[in-house]
C-alpha cells in the first residue's frame, strides 16, 4: 500500500535551548496535530525558564537555503514564521517565499521580542515586517502587547482590541488572530479573529500557564498545519486555540474546544 504523508509545514523560526518555544514548539504542535513539520532555524537561543541568556543569529543567506532546500524536497502546505528578528532575515524569508510558484498559507507571528521585555525588533525589522510579510499573510497572530506596537494604539477594552486587529488586516493580513488575554479583568481569556467575513470573539477560563513563551509558537504552528490540511480559517482557529489550552493547561479544553465559546460574531 502506498504511504500517506502526513501535511507538511515549513516553520522559519529560533531555536530554543530549553525545548518551549520556538521551533521545539513548532514541531510538536505540528506532530500532535497529525502534520510534518520542516523547519529553518532563524537563530539559537540559549535560555531557560528564568529568561534569555544570548541569542545567535544565522546569516540571512543561510536562512533562505534552508527555506529552499527543504521547499525542493517535500511540498509545504502552510509556512509559520516566527523569530526573524532583522530586516536582511526578514527580506530573505520573503524573497524565498516570492520566488515560490504556488504560494501556500502564510502564518505570522510577529514576535517582536523573544520574551516580553527583552529586545525588541528594530523600526527598520518592523517596516520591513509589514511591508513583506504582512501583506503575503493568511493569518497575522499578534500578541495585545504586539498589537499596540503595530498600530501605536492604547488597547484596553474589547472596542480597541476590533479597531486594533482591522488596522492591521488594512497592512494586507487576510485575517488578524488577535491574542487579547484577560482584558476584561473578569478572569476570561479572550481572542479576537478577523477576517473580511466578520469576526469571532472566542472567550475560555484564564489559565496562568498560557502567558508561557511557548503560547505563541504553540498557537501559529496549530493554525498552519490545520490551513494545511484544508480547513478554513474559522475551523482552524478553533481547533489551534482548543490544541493550544489542552496543551499548556491540560483539561481545560480538549481539541473539540468544548469549553472555548463565542462571545460574539460580527459580519
Amino acid at each position: 500500500m502506498p504511504v500517506t504523508m502526513p501535511a507538511t509545514i515549513l516553520a522559519v523560526a529560533e531555536s530554543d535551548s530549553s525545548g518551549a518555544s520556538g521551533l521545539q514548539a513548532d514541531v510538536k504542535a505540528a506532530t500532535a496535530l497529525g502534520g510534518h513539520a520542516m523547519t529553518s532555524v532563524t537563530a539559537v537561543a540559549a535560555q531557560n525558564a528564568h529568561g534569555l541568556a544570548h541569542l545567535q543569529m544565522l546569516e540571512p543567506w543561510f536562512v533562505a537555503q534552508q527555506m529552499t532546500i527543504s521547499l525542493d524536497g517535500a511540498n509545504a502546505c502552510a509556512i509559520k514564521t516566527g523569530l526573524l528578528f532583522k530586516k536582511d532575515v526578514i527580506d530573505a524569508v520573503a524573497d524565498v517565499i516570492d520566488g515560490l510558484r504556488e504560494k501556500p498559507p502564510l502564518v505570522v507571528d510577529p514576535c517582536l521580542a523573544i520574551r516580553r521585555g527583552g529586545e525588541l525588533m528594530d523600526s527598520e525589522g518592523i517596516a520591513t515586517l509589514k511591508r513583506r510579510l504582512f501583506v503575503r499573510a493568511a493569518v497575522l497572530t499578534p500578541s495585545l502587547w504586539e498589537a499596540e506596537l503595530l498600530t501605536g494604539l492604547s488597547i484596553r477594552t474589547l472596542d480597541d482590541v476590533r479597531h486594533a486587529a482591522e488596522m492591521m488586516r488594512t497592512l494586507g493580513a487576510e485575517a488578524v488572530l488577535l491574542k487579547a488575554g484577560d482584558i476584561t479583568n473578569a478572569g476570561r481569556t479572550h481572542t479576537l479573529l478577523a477576517t473580511a467575513a466578520g469576526e469571532h470573539v472566542f472567550e475560555w477560563p484564564v489559565a496562568a500557564s498560557l502567558s508561557t513563551p511557548a503560547a505563541g509558537a504553540t498557537l501559529g504552528a496549530g493554525l498552519a498545519v490545520s490551513l494545511a490540511q484544508g480547513m478554513d480559517i474559522l475551523s482552524a482557529t478553533v481547533r489551534a486555540l482548543g490544541h493550544l489550552h489542552e496543551t499548556l493547561a491540560p483539561g481545560t479544553c480538549g481539541e473539540d474546544s468544548s469549553r472555548i465559546t463565542t462571545l460574539s460574531r460580527k459580519a
